[in-house]
């Protein structure tokens, strides 16, 4: 498997990629190749055939490995930016969000912008973007790739983030071993997090950052933070088969991500801007056409502070902060979103009121969130005279509890 991933990362002939990697690929079994599949962002492809996986993936290379500038949206979100594996994302939305953007829109806040496609999608499409959530992690991603305009990691960076550090602490050695990741992995990180700190750019800094958070989402059971079984699960063969991916290499999955975060480096010819704020501090603060709100849902336990904590610890290195309970979470750093709270009506009326000077509202929303959709018209008729609402029905469950099949997604357009 390492084999063929190093063929992915490294080659830059075509030719070479075809030749050696369909023979590399035809060894493996139909589930080694959906595993790929995974890796690459490839979709919907568990029906396919053994030969059909191989052209997926032979096909998605080359996109990978091409200098091609700009695609559809519906293709460059694939091919481009790295696949989230994270809570609520609206990866299966993108193209319904953009098909109601106003004509008259040249600037975009994304509110919580979460794993960033969204923010992405709209840069794009040539929009101005100010992104923002509240978790470090995420604000990471969108500095890496929405803020970014043209920097990357070289392999002599890589190289240096890989090296052994003397200086290095042994913060996530000492309190997280065999809790999320083994102890060699836990050294690793210790190590990767001093070097990243010695890289002169704020932006290379951001994709580092970037490509080992989805490295240790990826590597763990549940993608999420809020258990203590990830090692059992390791340990166990008939569970991990089921996802290799969880045992395999950290250094060999951060390189690959590292090449997927260089190759969605994009640059739009805008002033793009990534924030790291509390909306409901910050929001009457940005100027700008249209506010795309993807808020946590109420109700839905979207507590993606603890969801993530253990990433939020790492990127900020939290080493003198009082870790509680089983999981090891910082409590008294990380802030709860308001959304997720019992407080969750006040919070869409602080946050509304502080986006009245907006002329456009995007507001993505779920029937089993809270307040109810007729409470949310209601709330926000007080600013906006015009509501469209688009309905999506779900087919599978799309994020954190209660947004299971048979909810519906709302798309409010707001002007």
């Amino acid at each position: 498997m390492t084999e063929v991933k190093k063929l992915i990362s490294i080659s830059t002939d075509p030719t070479i990629i075809n030749e050696s990697l369909k023979m590399k690929l035809s060894k493996l079994t139909k589930k080694e190749l959906l595993v790929e599949c995974d890796k690459l962002g490839i979709i919907k492809c568990k029906s396919k055939s053994k030969d059909e996986l191989i052209k997926l993936i032979d096909t998605k290379t080359n996109n990978i490995n091409s200098n091609t500038d700009y695609e559809p949206i519906s293709e460059t979100v694939a091919i481009r930016f790295p696949m989230p594996q994270y809570l609520g994302s609206k990866t299966k939305y993108i193209d319904y969000i953009l098909k109601y953007i106003p004509d008259d829109v040249d600037s975009i806040l994304d509110a919580f912008s979460g794993s960033g496609i969204v923010s992405y999608a709209f840069k794009q499409h040539n929009y101005r973007i100010l992104s923002n959530d509240l978790l470090s992690y995420n604000s990471v991603i969108t500095k890496a790739l929405v803020e970014n305009q043209n920097i990357k990691l070289t392999n002599e960076d890589v190289e240096m983030l890989l090296y052994d550090n003397p200086l290095k602490e042994n913060f996530i050695e000492r309190e997280f071993t065999d809790l999320y990741y083994t102890k060699d992995e836990c050294v690793f990180l210790d190590n990767l997090h001093a070097n990243i700190l010695k890289l002169d750019n704020e932006y290379k800094r951001a994709l580092a950052f970037a490509s080992i958070g989805r490295t240790l989402i990826r590597k763990i059971l549940f993608a999420y933070f809020c258990h203590t079984k990830a090692i059992e699960y390791r340990k166990n063969e008939k569970h991990w088969k089921r996802n290799p991916a969880i045992n395999s290499d950290i250094k060999v999955l951060f390189r690959n991500y590292v090449t997927e975060y260089n190759n969605a480096v994009i640059n739009n010819q805008k002033n793009n801007l990534s924030f790291n704020t509390n909306i409901l501090v910050s929001a009457d603060t940005f100027e700008v056409d249209l506010v795309y709100m993807d808020p946590p849902y109420g109700g839905t336990h979207s507590d993606y502070g603890s969801y993530y904590h253990f990433i939020e610890t790492y990127i900020n290195y939290w080493k003198d902060e009082m870790l509680f309970n089983t999981t090891k979470q910082p409590k008294n750093k990380l802030i709860k979103s308001k959304f997720a709270t019992k407080e969750v009506v006040q919070a869409f009326e602080e946050l509304f009121e502080k986006c009245k000077h907006i002329k456009y509202w995007m507001i993505s929303y779920n029937s089993n969130a809270t307040p109810s959709k007729d409470k949310f018209v209601e709330m926000i008729q007080k600013y906006k005279k015009n509501i469209d609402i688009k309905e999506i029905n779900l087919s599978n469950n799309n994020g954190g509890m209660g947004l299971r099949k048979g909810s519906k997604e709302y798309l409010f357009i707001c002007y």
